[in-house]
């Protein structure tokens, strides 16, 4: 007898309707179980595709030191910077893996943003701004521009992406002299600088890229410590009040102007006291002796694991410093994606393990019912393999359209929420990825996998 001829056979004598109530539950199970599934795994995969795309990196940290009381108490105190010793001590802590300090200007910095494209033409955005740099290795990215010499023509200048989307829906839709910008249009925008305040000199500038991790408006080192040999003013820290016979003589005076009274017979007998603190006199010829501090960072940067050590929390937390984490509002995305995604998987597993059981317990019963002719057909001289071949055949064929089903209902649900998302400027590819259809494929497998050797022991238990 052919092997087709036998399945047939088998197929008749061993036809039974199985428990439809059981069967249509497990099936239902299986549905929303394998939907839930592929959808949880795919989603995962949109979302970590989002994020990677819309935020920036999450274990990067700035921090600087608490600014505490208002205008007049503040009037003339050094700026709270971080010495060599203070960073080396935040280099040491657990998780930390690079520290890197922001240097600023030290001068004046007006700029004119010219959105036409054209110096003179139109009107200009104004704006009064900061330059900061810090080391290249910290940019989320070096652009081909990103290099400046003291005979170049242009200031290349970094922004963060977040300034452009102000612009774009902030200023632009309130002025109709400014319109809404691309990044490449933006990036062809002239900008003017002008340096100090009488405008001591006028640089081109030229916006060459836009940070997603650094907040600041950075220009490259090298520019940042040229301007600010050639322009840099003395800050609070390098003005002295003036005592001359126990009596503070006329405005505070700077390092530079208190060195050219040095030839003057009675400067000996001068002394100096610190703005934040007048009371505290010194020998003037002491200011002049002691050398100028380098430029300390007045906040730092910080590559960390993921998340904060202990140790470093408890350091910044001793030491009065505060923390602030670039674009902290994805950390409660992830999260709430995370949690959404695991709650889909565990439901999604849940209902499928539901499933597999009640399908085992349907077959069995099924099998049961056809318990003697199958012993019947067995001593006839059919193998166990052949006669439990029947019954799989019959959850494979309910199994594929179950499958089939759920990919049909989960594409039906992930257009729909591409859409929803869509209204909300959330932009999300349709359809399922290669990893999604692997991960279904190896669900499906094991699915079948553990329903055979349940349907092949039922069997095996009828022969003995």
């Amino acid at each position: 007898m052919s092997s087709a001829n036998k399945t047939s056979l088998l197929s008749s004598c061993l036809l039974v309707k199985g428990p439809k109530r059981e069967l249509s539950i497990a099936s239902l199970g299986c549905l929303l179980g394998t939907v839930l599934l592929l959808l949880s795994f795919q989603f995962y995969q949109d979302a970590v595709s989002y994020l990677s795309d819309n935020q920036g990196p999450m274990d990067y940290f700035t921090i600087n030191k608490k600014v505490e009381g208002g205008a007049l108490a503040n009037l003339g105190k050094r700026e709270d910077s971080f010495s060599p010793e203070e960073m080396e001590a935040i280099k040491k802590l657990d998780g930390v893996k690079r520290v890197g300090g922001f240097v600023r200007n030290q001068f004046p910095v007006t700029v004119y943003i010219w959105p036409t494209g054209t110096v003179g033409l139109g009107s200009a955005a104004k704006a009064d701004l900061f330059f900061e740099s810090i080391p290249d290795e910290f940019l989320d990215f070096v652009p081909e521009e990103w290099t400046w010499e003291e005979n170049s023509s242009l200031v290349p200048i970094m922004v963060p992406k977040f300034y452009l989307d102000l612009w774009n829906f902030g200023l632009a839709p309130s002025r109709i002299e400014y319109p809404p910008l691309s990044v490449e249009a933006a990036t062809g925008m002239p900008i003017e600088v002008f340096i100090g305040k009488s405008r001591e000199a006028t640089l081109d500038g030229r916006f060459v890229a836009f940070s997603k991790r650094i907040n600041s408006v950075l220009v490259p080192e090298a520019f940042l410590a040229w301007a600010n040999r050639k322009f840099g003013q003395p800050d609070a820290g390098d003005f002295f009040f003036l005592w001359k016979n126990g009596v503070i003589e006329g405005p505070p005076h700077s390092r530079d102007e208190l060195g050219e009274f040095l030839e003057d017979p009675d400067f000996g007998s001068w002394e100096v006291s610190p703005l934040e603190n007048p009371a505290q006199r010194a020998p003037a010829i002491s200011v002049l002796e002691k050398r100028k501090e380098s430029l300390r960072p007045s906040r730092i940067i910080l590559e960390i694991s993921e998340k904060p050590s202990q140790s470093l929390l408890r350091h910044i937390d001793e030491n009065g410093y505060e923390m602030n984490r670039e674009f902290p509002e994805q950390d409660k995305i992830r999260q709430v994606t995370r949690a959404l995604l695991l709650g889909m998987t565990g439901v999604g597993g849940l209902l499928s393990l539901l499933s597999i059981a009640t399908f085992a317990t349907s077959f069995r019963l099924m099998i049961a019912q056809m318990a003697q002719h199958a012993s019947n057909l067995i001593l006839l001289g059919f193998s166990r393999h052949e006669v439990s071949r029947v019954f799989l055949s019959r959850f494979n064929k309910l199994f594929l359209l179950i499958l089939l089903a759920s990919v049909g209902l989960g594409y039906g649900v992930k257009q729909f929420l591409v859409a929803e998302a869509s209204r909300f400027n959330v932009v999300v590819e349709g359809g399922f990825s290669a990893q999604s259809m692997l991960a279904l494929l190896i669900y499906a497998i094991g699915f079948l996998v553990i329903n055979k050797r349940v349907i092949d022991k039922s069997i095996r238990e009828l022969s003995q």
